[in-house]
């Protein structure tokens, strides 16, 4: 090549440099895997939803899409290791209840909730549903009430982590219905449902999608759940209002986050891939089986959602007195 080659190539090469960079950042993403931070233990509802979601945008953006499972802290390491990755739209969070909780009872977190993240879309929810040791001599709600009347601290109730969404729905189930029980915190859904199976604790209230096929087993037994109607995934379990005369309501929630200060055109890209995926009907009736209910909202619902969603949990730790050391 003589010189005047080179330097012809010289000029290509930079131009093309140039024009590449002043692409719009959505036309360049993804440049690497993708990776989903599910703040539990592997095998929790939440991680059967991001897997679905990560087969679709895998397929869509032509990158691999991981899952990666950060237990600990009541979800504040899987928010950590997100508030602290580059604002690029790479890595992702799903949140839940307690992201929220978490900022509202812990102090020095080593993120700003409301600050370090913004909101993609709420993806989908369950009810909760009480379940119970299958040796505990009960065999519906009912009886279950009696004996925690007449037992109270000398019984212990699991929750999949200390002020949880099931945490602190459990102490406004024990306050409808005025009873007590000691609380014995995890760090996740299957640790938690492992330890209810064994009788080392005696009840929980957990995301009913992996109660579902423990209560189908005969290893858990379903006492109540708590929506308004049936779940056509445990037709034969009763709400709460069936099982004991009062309503009683309480969800999990899941939802996507990203790094705030990434590109908005990113932001759309990711949030809107997300929700096509949500709307796939083959997702839709996976998770449905499972007992979940499937969303794919605009950012701005998520968010107003958020905010109502947090008074609500702000109530519920005023009048439980949840403290998190």
């Amino acid at each position: 090549m003589n010189a005047d080659h080179k330097v012809r190539a010289a000029g290509l090469l930079a131009a093309a440099a140039l024009w590449a960079a002043a692409l719009p950042a959505a036309a360049q993403f993804p440049t690497k895997p993708i990776h989903i931070v599910v703040p539990y233990q592997a095998g929790g509802t939440s991680e059967m939803m991001a897997r679905l979601v990560a087969e679709h945008l895998q397929a869509a953006l032509k990158q691999p899409v991981l899952i990666d499972n950060r237990p600990g802290g009541g979800t504040t390491i899987g928010a950590a290791a997100v508030a602290q990755a580059p604002a690029d739209g790479h890595v992702l969070f799903v949140n839940a209840s307690s992201f929220l909780i978490n900022a509202q009872l812990m102090k020095g977190l080593p993120y700003d909730a409301a600050k370090d993240f913004v909101p993609l879309t709420l993806a989908a929810s369950n009810p909760h549903v009480l379940v119970a040791f299958n040796g505990l001599g009960v065999a519906n709600f009912r009886d279950f009430l009696a004996m925690a009347k007449q037992k109270g601290n000398a019984m212990a109730y699991a929750s999949f982590g200390n002020g949880s969404s099931g945490h602190l729905a459990f102490e406004l189930l024990k306050k409808t219905y005025d009873f007590q029980m000691l609380h014995v915190p995890y760090k996740g859904v299957p640790a938690a449902m492992i330890d209810v199976m064994g009788g080392n604790v005696q009840v929980m209230l957990t995301d009913l999608p992996p109660a579902v096929t423990q209560i189908k087993a005969g290893k858990l037994l379903g006492l109540a759940i708590a929506a308004e109607q049936r779940n056509p995934a445990l037709p034969d379990t009763p709400t709460f209002k069936e099982a004991g005369g009062t309503q009683f309501v309480s969800r999990s929630w899941f939802g996507f986050l990203a790094r705030s200060g990434t590109p908005p055109e990113i932001i759309k890209v990711l949030q809107t891939e997300i929700v096509r995926a949500l709307q796939n009907p083959g997702l839709r009736d996976k998770l449905r089986a499972a007992g979940m209910d499937t969303y794919g909202t605009s950012a701005e619902e998520f968010d107003a959602f958020m905010k109502s969603e947090s008074a609500r949990f702000a109530e519920a730790i005023k009048f439980s007195g949840t403290k998190i050391d």
